[in-house]
């Protein structure tokens, strides 16, 4: 008796590859089979950020995001949110992330559509974030885990 390979079954993380490419338009991404989004986030913030780093969340934020950065010591900047649309004010990010008299942010956190809040974040937003993050040479984490639970229209979810 053995354990299976730890970062998944091959044949399972191939259609999780295919999955991302064929419905996310991501096509060069690796994958790695975890018990469940809350373990798949934790092992992000464990390979991406040393204890005293400072990662970004937005108001309000999935519980289990603060606890992840919490139990590995983690500082974190809270974002706020338009309070008409609920969706990340990416102003606060730009001016945050070019802050030098605040401790550097190494990651950003975005959730799409949002937990609690259940707002998809317009693709457009999705692109600024990112092209912010990447100017500042930050990680941007997009947990997804919701991509289907959403009641628009035909073509309108994330």
């Amino acid at each position: 008796h053995s354990y299976c390979a730890d970062d998944g079954i091959p044949e399972l993380r191939q259609a999780l590859k295919d999955k991302l490419s064929n419905d996310n338009k991501l096509t060069q991404s690796e994958v790695m089979v975890t018990s469940g989004s809350n373990q798949a986030y934790g092992n992000v913030v464990v390979a991406l950020l040393d204890p005293g780093d400072t990662a970004v969340l937005f108001l309000p934020y999935y519980f289990n995001h603060h606890m992840a950065l919490q139990m590995n010591s983690v500082q974190v900047s809270y974002g706020p949110t338009d309070p008409a649309t609920l969706l990340p004010d990416l102003g606060w990010l730009r001016a945050r992330l070019s802050d030098s008299s605040q401790p550097k942010v190494k990651m950003v956190t975005l959730v799409n559509p949002g937990n609690p809040t259940g707002v998809v974040i317009p693709e457009e937003m999705l692109e600024e974030a990112n092209s912010l993050c990447r100017e500042a040479g930050v990680w941007l984490v997009v947990d997804n885990a919701y991509e289907y639970f959403t009641y628009e229209a035909e073509g309108d979810g994330p």
